[in-house]
Protein backbone atom coordinates (compact mmCIF):
# COMPACT_ATOMS: atom_id res chain seq x y z
CA UNK A 1 0.00 0.00 0.00
CA UNK A 2 1.49 3.55 -0.93
CA UNK A 3 0.97 6.86 0.63
CA UNK A 4 -1.92 8.76 -0.75
CA UNK A 5 -3.22 5.59 -2.32
CA UNK A 6 -7.10 5.93 -2.59
CA UNK A 7 -9.16 2.91 -1.33
CA UNK A 8 -12.89 1.76 -1.03
CA UNK A 9 -13.81 0.53 1.85
CA UNK A 10 -17.27 0.95 2.92
CA UNK A 11 -18.36 2.51 -0.15
CA UNK A 12 -15.93 5.73 0.64
CA UNK A 13 -12.68 6.19 -1.13
CA UNK A 14 -10.20 6.54 1.64
CA UNK A 15 -6.56 8.18 1.55
CA UNK A 16 -3.80 6.14 2.86
CA UNK A 17 -2.16 8.45 5.92
CA UNK A 18 1.24 9.17 5.03
CA UNK A 19 2.55 9.78 8.36
CA UNK A 20 1.90 8.25 11.67
CA UNK A 21 0.79 11.69 13.08
CA UNK A 22 -1.71 11.97 9.61
CA UNK A 23 -2.70 8.30 11.47
CA UNK A 24 -3.20 9.63 14.65
CA UNK A 25 -5.42 12.00 13.60
CA UNK A 26 -7.75 10.00 11.99
CA UNK A 27 -8.19 7.84 14.41
CA UNK A 28 -8.51 10.73 17.08
CA UNK A 29 -11.19 11.95 15.12
CA UNK A 30 -12.63 8.13 14.70
CA UNK A 31 -12.44 8.11 18.79
CA UNK A 32 -14.35 11.27 19.12
CA UNK A 33 -17.61 10.01 16.93
CA UNK A 34 -20.46 9.47 19.82
CA UNK A 35 -21.66 6.61 18.47
CA UNK A 36 -18.38 4.52 18.53
CA UNK A 37 -18.34 1.85 21.43
CA UNK A 38 -16.04 0.67 23.73
CA UNK A 39 -15.95 -2.92 22.67
CA UNK A 40 -15.31 -1.69 19.08
CA UNK A 41 -11.94 0.58 20.29
CA UNK A 42 -10.57 -2.31 22.79
CA UNK A 43 -9.60 -4.76 20.15
CA UNK A 44 -8.02 -2.12 17.80
CA UNK A 45 -5.49 -0.64 20.74
CA UNK A 46 -4.97 -3.91 22.04
CA UNK A 47 -3.91 -5.05 18.53
CA UNK A 48 -1.57 -1.68 18.37
CA UNK A 49 -0.11 -2.49 21.82
CA UNK A 50 0.66 -6.18 20.51
CA UNK A 51 1.97 -4.84 17.53
CA UNK A 52 4.44 -2.48 19.10
CA UNK A 53 5.35 -4.58 21.66
CA UNK A 54 6.46 -7.44 19.01
CA UNK A 55 8.50 -4.69 17.33
CA UNK A 56 10.03 -2.82 20.01
CA UNK A 57 10.34 -5.22 22.55
CA UNK A 58 8.63 -3.18 25.45
CA UNK A 59 5.33 -1.38 26.04
CA UNK A 60 4.27 1.98 24.37
CA UNK A 61 3.86 3.31 27.69
CA UNK A 62 4.96 3.69 31.62
CA UNK A 63 3.22 -0.07 32.81
CA UNK A 64 3.24 1.75 36.33
CA UNK A 65 1.95 4.63 35.78
CA UNK A 66 -1.13 3.18 33.96
CA UNK A 67 -1.75 1.01 36.79
CA UNK A 68 -1.55 3.47 38.93
CA UNK A 69 -3.82 5.40 37.21
CA UNK A 70 -5.69 2.61 36.86
CA UNK A 71 -6.45 2.32 40.80
CA UNK A 72 -7.00 5.85 40.97
CA UNK A 73 -9.52 5.65 38.34
CA UNK A 74 -11.34 2.49 39.47
CA UNK A 75 -11.09 4.03 42.98
CA UNK A 76 -9.84 0.38 44.08
CA UNK A 77 -10.70 -0.89 47.71
CA UNK A 78 -7.64 -1.08 50.22
CA UNK A 79 -8.55 -5.38 50.24
CA UNK A 80 -7.98 -5.37 46.66
CA UNK A 81 -4.70 -3.58 46.35
CA UNK A 82 -3.63 -5.83 49.05
CA UNK A 83 -4.80 -9.18 47.05
CA UNK A 84 -2.99 -7.75 44.28
CA UNK A 85 0.39 -6.63 46.20
CA UNK A 86 0.32 -9.85 47.55
CA UNK A 87 -0.29 -11.30 43.13
CA UNK A 88 2.54 -9.24 42.74
CA UNK A 89 5.32 -10.54 45.01
CA UNK A 90 4.29 -13.94 44.21
CA UNK A 91 4.72 -13.13 40.41
CA UNK A 92 7.85 -11.66 41.15
CA UNK A 93 9.51 -14.46 43.33
CA UNK A 94 8.44 -17.08 40.53
CA UNK A 95 10.25 -15.17 38.06
CA UNK A 96 13.22 -14.27 39.60
CA UNK A 97 13.53 -17.23 41.84
CA UNK A 98 13.83 -14.51 45.34
CA UNK A 99 11.52 -12.53 47.05
CA UNK A 100 11.23 -8.85 45.76
CA UNK A 101 11.82 -7.82 49.96
CA UNK A 102 14.84 -8.88 52.22
CA UNK A 103 13.40 -7.78 55.14
CA UNK A 104 9.45 -6.66 56.03
CA UNK A 105 7.52 -4.31 53.50
CA UNK A 106 7.14 -1.37 55.52
CA UNK A 107 10.47 -1.77 56.49
CA UNK A 108 10.96 0.37 52.78
CA UNK A 109 8.36 2.79 53.34
CA UNK A 110 8.61 6.26 55.21
CA UNK A 111 8.13 6.39 58.60
CA UNK A 112 3.70 6.59 58.85
CA UNK A 113 3.50 5.58 55.07
CA UNK A 114 1.33 2.72 55.46
CA UNK A 115 -1.96 3.53 53.04
CA UNK A 116 -2.37 0.52 50.69
CA UNK A 117 -1.82 2.61 47.77
CA UNK A 118 1.29 3.74 48.79
CA UNK A 119 2.47 0.68 49.54
CA UNK A 120 1.37 -0.64 45.95
CA UNK A 121 3.39 2.55 44.72
CA UNK A 122 6.41 1.98 47.17
CA UNK A 123 6.05 -2.03 45.78
CA UNK A 124 5.99 -1.03 41.96
CA UNK A 125 9.03 1.45 42.32
CA UNK A 126 11.14 -1.06 43.77
CA UNK A 127 10.11 -3.36 41.41
CA UNK A 128 11.26 -0.99 38.86
CA UNK A 129 14.59 -0.06 40.46
CA UNK A 130 15.02 -3.80 40.36
CA UNK A 131 14.22 -4.14 36.78
CA UNK A 132 16.58 -0.98 34.93
CA UNK A 133 19.56 -3.07 36.99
Amino acid sequence: MQTGEKLSMLGEQVTVPGTLDQLGKIAQQLLNDKDLEVSKVRPFFWSLVETYVDRFQLYPFDISKALLCHFELQAYPAEELTKLIEQLEQQYEKFHGRALYAMDKKSLLPIGQEDETDILKSCLQYAAMLDNR
